[in-house]
């Protein structure tokens, strides 16, 4: 049985053809908001996740995330 793979929010995005801004005004955000997932700067809220899941046709699952909480303990 084989692992399902993963791959970063930012290559699944460019994989799709979607920019920070198309993806952005696809799903109601920002610009700076999709930036800031793809950096781990912000958490992102279920919901986002399982409409960028559905937007990239790939399970929410295989999209990999920054480790929010590790970047936020970073900068203190």
């Amino acid at each position: 049985m084989s692992q399902p793979f993963e791959i970063s929010l930012k290559a699944a995005r460019v994989n799709c053809g979607y920019t920070q801004s198309s993806l952005a005004k696809k799903l109601g955000v920002t610009k700076r908001t999709i930036g800031s997932w793809e950096k781990g700067q912000r958490e992102v809220k279920p919901y986002a996740l399982y409409a960028m899941a559905y937007i990239f046709q790939m399970d929410a699952e295989q999209i990999c995330l920054p480790d929010f909480e590790q970047e936020v303990k970073s900068k203190l």
